[in-house]
This record gives C-alpha cells, sequence and structure tokens, in this order.
C-alpha cells in the first residue's frame, strides 16, 4: 500500500519482537532519503510534596500556637501572612518553607514526552492503515534492544491475564483490534480477537417496562402467569426473560436510542503457531477475515420481589416523569376496544342478547383488563343500540316498509313491520339501551378477565 506522508503522521511504530518503539510525530524527507521522526510516552517517578499531608501538619501546628481549628481558617490565617488574596497548593509549599516546616513528598507517576531517534523508511517491513489507525512495522528489535530485552527464541504459552487488552497486529501491519481471550481445544491454545465498534441502536427501555408489569401484576400473580407460560424459574428474572414476557403478552415494548462501544468477536482465533511475536503487542504471521459475532453478555437474574421493591422505592414524581405515555396506552386500548364494539354492535345488535354479548366481549378482550372492559363492554352496547335505533328511523322514512313489502313473504313481512314499528317507540330505546348495555358490560367484563390474567 501507499500513503502520504501526512497519512502516516500519528502512525504507531512496533519492531521485530512486538515493542511499540513510538508514535511519528513528522515525516521528513531528506537528501539521502525519507525520516520518520518518532516520539513515545515514558512514565518517569518523581518525588513532589504531599500537599495534604502538609496541611494536616500546618493545622496541628497553628492549632497550638494560633487557635486556629480547620482548614479555612488555616487559609484565611496564611493570606493575611503572606498578604494575597487566595490561596493555592504552591502558596502552601512556599510557606512551610518560609517557617521552616518539614515538608512530607510522596511519589508520583507521570507521562513524558521523549523524543527517539529517526527512522529511516527503508527500515519499514510493512505499513498499513485501518480504522483503528495506522501502523508501521520496523525490520529491527530496536525498541527491545533499547530496553535490554533479548529476543524471544519460540513463543511459550502465556496466561490470558498477561494478553488480555494487547494490540493485536497482522502480518500486513493492520491493527485487528485486541486480545479478548485464550481459547482451548484438542489442537491446543487459539487466542479470539475482539475490535471494538460504536453502535447506535434502540433498546428496551426496561425501566418503563418493568414498571408497566408491575403496576398491572403483583410478584405471585406474576410468577404464576409466567409458570402457566412455560418460563424455567420465573421467580428469577432477567431483562430477556422479561420482554419475552411482555411480547407474549401483546405489550408494546417502549425504546430508547443509544449509542456507546459495543465488543465484536471475530468469529475465526488464531491458532497459537500462527503468533509470530508477544510483546507490548501481539503480532500474527496471518490476518482475519472481517467477520465478526457480537459479545454475549451473561446477565444475573434478579428475584422478581427484588425488582418489585425497586420499583416501589422510586418517588412517585419520578415515576410520572420517566413513564410518560403509560396511561395514554390504556386510553388507547380501551378507546379501540369500544369502537370494535360499537362496530359489531351496529352489525348484530338487532340479535337480543347475543350480539350485545359478543360485541361487549370483543371491546373487553381488547382492552386487556376486566374493569376497563366492563366500561368498554357497556358503551359498545350503549352506543350501538343508539345508533341502531337511529339507523331505522331512517330507513323507515325514506319507505323500507314499501321495499319490504315487495321482496318479503307476508307472514315473515308481518313480523318484520312489527318490530320496525317498536322500534320507532321510545320504549324500545330505553328498554333494549338498557338490556344491551348490561349485556355488554358482562361480555365485556369476563372477556376483559381473561385477557388480563
Amino acid at each position: 500500500m501507499e500513503f502520504r506522508p501526512s497519512e502516516l503522521v500519528g502512525a504507531l511504530v512496533v519492531d521485530s519482537e512486538g515493542y511499540i518503539y513510538g508514535h511519528v510525530v513528522k515525516v521528513d524527507i531528506k537528501p539521502e532519503g525519507p525520516f520518520f521522526k518518532v516520539k513515545s510516552l515514558r512514565n518517569v517517578q518523581e518525588q513532589v510534596p504531599d500537599v495534604e499531608a502538609l496541611k494536616q501538619i500546618l493545622l496541628r501546628d497553628h492549632k497550638e500556637k494560633h487557635n486556629i481549628s480547620s482548614i479555612q481558617e488555616l487559609y484565611k490565617f496564611i493570606a493575611s501572612e503572606l498578604k494575597i488574596q487566595s490561596i493555592t497548593e504552591n502558596d502552601l509549599v512556599n510557606y512551610a518553607k518560609l517557617k521552616e516546616a518539614k515538608i512530607p513528598m510522596k511519589e508520583v507517576s507521570r507521562e513524558v514526552e521523549e523524543e527517539k531517534p529517526d527512522i529511516q523508511l527503508s527500515d519499514a517491513e510493512v505499513m498499513n492503515k485501518s480504522d483503528l489507525g495506522s501502523c508501521i512495522l520496523v525490520k529491527n528489535p530496536i525498541e527491545s534492544t533499547m530496553r535490554g530485552i533479548e529476543p524471544q527464541k519460540g513463543l511459550p504459552y502465556q496466561k490470558e491475564e498477561s494478553l488480555r487488552g494487547k494490540l493485536v497486529i497482522d502480518n500486513s501491519a493492520k491493527i485487528l483490534g485486541k486480545l479478548h481471550s485464550v481459547l482451548m481445544s484438542p489442537e491446543g491454545l487459539s487466542i479470539q480477537v475482539c475490535k471494538e465498534i460504536m453502535v447506535t441502536r434502540l433498546v428496551p427501555d426496561m425501566n418503563r417496562l418493568k414498571k408497566r408489569i408491575f403496576s398491572e401484576k403483583k410478584p405471585k400473580e406474576l410468577i404464576k402467569h409466567m409458570e402457566s407460560l412455560g418460563f424455567e424459574k420465573p421467580q428469577d428474572l432477567t431483562d430477556d426473560k422479561i420482554v419475552t414476557y411482555a411480547k407474549m403478552r401483546g405489550y408494546e415494548i417502549p425504546t430508547n436510542l443509544v449509542s456507546g462501544k459495543t465488543v465484536f468477536l471475530y468469529k475465526s482465533s488464531v491458532p497459537w503457531h500462527q503468533i509470530k511475536k508477544i510483546g507490548d503487542v501481539v503480532l500474527l504471521n496471518k490476518t482475519l477475515p472481517e467477520v465478526f459475532v457480537e459479545e454475549s453478555k451473561t446477565e444475573e437474574p434478579m428475584h422478581i420481589e427484588d425488582y418489585s421493591k425497586v420499583i416501589a422505592k422510586k418517588p412517585s414524581s419520578i415515576q410520572e416523569r420517566e413513564f410518560p405515555g403509560l396511561s395514554q396506552k390504556w386510553w388507547e386500548s380501551f378507546s379501540y376496544g369500544t369502537f370494535i364494539g360499537t362496530l359489531l354492535m351496529i352489525f348484530i345488535g338487532l340479535f337480543p342478547y347475543i350480539g350485545a354479548l359478543f360485541s361487549g366481549g370483543v371491546a373487553g378482550y381488547l382492552t386487556k383488563e376486566w374493569k376497563r372492559g366492563a366500561l368498554a363492554g357497556l358503551l359498545s352496547g350503549l352506543l350501538g343500540t343508539v345508533i341502531v335505533t337511529i339507523i331505522l328511523h331512517l330507513l323507515i322514512s325514506i319507505g323500507l316498509k314499501d321495499f319490504l313489502s315487495i321482496s318479503l313473504p307476508g307472514f315473515i313481512l308481518n313480523g318484520v313491520i312489527g318490530l320496525l314499528e317498536y322500534a320507532k317507540t321510545e320504549a324500545f330505546l330505553y328498554s333494549q339501551s338498557l338490556v344491551n348495555a348490561l349485556m355488554g358490560l358482562i361480555g365485556g367484563l369476563f372477556m376483559g378477565f381473561l385477557k388480563g390474567r
């Protein structure tokens, strides 16, 4: 592969033994050839004043001499002594030196940037670029020699703890990812490589979903219902079980849009004999096809009683803020059930009792709860009867009797006309509305109870 010099700035430089030499900070093209200027970060230990310990020493000393009992009073006193407005850590140290007090020290580690000797382009064995960054593999053990590390002879096995998280680089200098784990099979050891990828996805909003479920079911009722549906150990819940249960019950699953790093595993593992070197990074003698599988995470189950306690502990104000739209969901199912029940009542409501009972049952089933089901059944029976009565009045006024007298036999015609005449009276409207509303209420109550179990 060929690169513009600017593309190699920031590239990771790794020697032949797998040790990191540094990062390219500049590509310099001289008459004698191109050179890479490289810098690395190095941890150094140094002694610095232990400011917290110094505060306590000064506080003890001034408590006896000046009756100072708090850090704030100490700061005010030192500020007045030094004739300054506020106190910094350096001011405390300078004040201690001024008073010839012993300054406690502590050892800290910090990273310092170190300039490395340039490397020539001819020193590079291979270079590559991936979405994880650019990399240059050099031919010589330049870094390991500087550290005094002998070249590896053979490749002894290592524990996973010492390898996990190391960068894995293939034979073309492509950074594949990080070492995830060590695997074992009859053929020997191998390593699994992972890659962290930023992913945006819709995930179930478990807080809202749990709130919805536990607002409708007590823990014992939920255990019994999940057992009847075939769940194993329903008293020990995981999020997966809750989502599965909600889908089986026909709940609308609330979701959140979440972005974050997700670990993907390469499907192919790397046999140990195909590892070239292990240093700061793992160098391979091969590459890996970019076929991934998402890392699976084992979730610890929580007892069902603990779920209900967690939800019960939340303040009501937080519940209302976290779960907007919950009552709207009930209202939607209630409205839908009432609408469908009323529609059915219009078409089959003239069948005595059965039509209203069936229509109310459908309304109750769609609302998914016995109280709302009873009300939806009652309304569908009542509204449907009123609408049917209005339709009959309209049909009679436009000559329905004359039309029926042409198409129906006499004995049937007399019965239908009698029914139509009765439908015009107020007694029909009141009595039939009452009967149908009652039958709708019974049907809605029964089916709503069955659906809500």
